[in-house]
């Protein structure tokens, strides 16, 4: 297979999101305000979470090239470079289900080897709600919560049997995203590249932001198969540290245009 067509198919599986404005932030949860209205420059992000088959091609042999990884990433590889294990990656699931189990420092390195970056929080949530405002777009679909989605709507005591995920490619179209993404809302938790604050929405800049230069947890997005829906709308932040392995956490890469 020649690499032009090897591009073709990449890129298939990508949205082409244009340079546009929406609005961030809920504005009526503490760390979702103020709203504020962000532009983005254009970029692509994966329709799809990558999956255990992918991740795992890139453990059989990329992993071990320093430049795919940050200096902080790097020094937390060395240490642990088997990660978590190709068992708890894959967790008794089909190679077509999205990774778990992967902290944010191979999250990173590996969209840095794809040629990419994880996407920053305005880019996943600009993704996952197109315009913005949570009364049209509580969720990837819309608002219902009425919806056959891969979350946990049982109760908050309720019991989890397993890594109930679904394969990544498998989702009714009208629950994607309005930009195309699967399972932006559910399915697994999803790393972000900024760094979480819980005040970091009044400041920065009102384009292309980036988050904090430093802090102590990154931010995941979307929620996952054990989590109720008011932990899966848009613009829910959940901060975690980059070192956490976790059986709901995946996620999926951005890319400049």
């Amino acid at each position: 297979m020649s690499l032009l067509t090897l591009l073709s198919a990449a890129a298939a599986q990508q949205a082409d999101i244009p340079a546009s404005s929406f609005l961030r932030g809920s504005g009526s949860v503490p760390d979702e305000t103020p709203q504020r209205t962000i532009s983005l420059s254009a970029y692509r992000i994966d329709h799809y979470e990558v999956t255990v088959a992918q991740f795992q091609s890139f453990m059989a042999g990329p992993s071990s090239t320093q430049a795919h990884w940050s200096l902080e990433g790097w020094a937390w590889h060395q240490a642990n470079p088997q990660g978590a294990g190709d068992a708890v990656r894959s967790a008794s699931r089909a190679l077509d289900h999205p990774v778990v189990g992967v902290t944010w420092y191979e999250a990173d390195a590996y969209c840095r080897w794809k040629g990419g970056a994880l996407p920053t929080e305005a880019q996943w949530e600009h993704a996952s709600c197109g315009e913005g405002d949570p009364a049209g777009h509580r969720f990837a679909w819309g608002t219902g919560e009425d919806v056959d989605a891969v979350w946990y709507s049982g109760g908050k005591y309720g019991h989890i049997t397993g890594v109930l995920t679904e394969p990544v490619q498998s989702v009714d179209d009208a629950l994607r995203s309005p930009f195309g993404l699967a399972h932006a809302t559910g399915n697994v938790w999803e790393w972000t590249a900024d760094w979480y604050h819980r005040e970091g929405y009044a400041e920065g800049p009102d384009a292309d932001p980036t988050g904090p230069e430093r802090g102590t947890w990154k931010t995941m997005r979307g929620g996952s198969f054990m989590n109720l829906p008011s932990y899966s709308t848009c613009t829910h932040r959940e901060p975690a540290r980059p070192e956490r392995v976790a059986l709901t956490v995946g996620f999926r890469c951005a890319y400049s245009q």
